[in-house]
């Protein structure tokens, strides 16, 4: 009997792993809809996938943009503000690329984008783990 019951608990916690959902956000940036998806949640230390949908207020994909995340950690005592960027490769109507966090903690999120020569942002913040 303790074996099943073992077995099953097991079975039922390594199903929450296998189905556990990627980090979305849903955003606004002027016009435009941004969702931002990240292939870990919550997010790592390290390199974690991300992609970003942008439609236009029609609600049509948007794919002659330019998109580049910048993210960053504030400075903290005894440590200077960490600053990077990943510009965004456009792949199936949605922008891939990588990010790279460093350390855990709070990490600033601004998504740009270059659109017709208008260029609008949004952000958000992660915790990485």
């Amino acid at each position: 009997m303790k074996k099943i019951v073992l077995f099953t608990l097991i079975m039922l916690l390594s199903g929450g792993i296998v189905w556990a959902k990627d980090y979305e956000i849903q955003k606004k940036a002027g016009d435009l809809s941004v969702v931002v998806k990240m292939d870990r949640n919550p997010a790592v230390i390290g390199e974690n996938g991300v992609s970003v949908m942008v439609k236009d207020s029609a609600g049509k994909e948007v794919t002659d943009a330019g998109v580049k995340i910048e993210y960053s950690m504030p400075a903290m005592p005894g440590m200077p503000a960490m600053n990077y960027g990943s510009i965004l490769a456009l792949s199936k109507n949605t922008y891939q690329g990588k990010l790279n966090f460093s350390m855990s903690g709070p990490w600033n999120i601004v998504v740009k984008i270059v659109r017709s020569g208008k260029a609008v942002s949004t952000k958000f913040s992660v915790d990485v783990q």
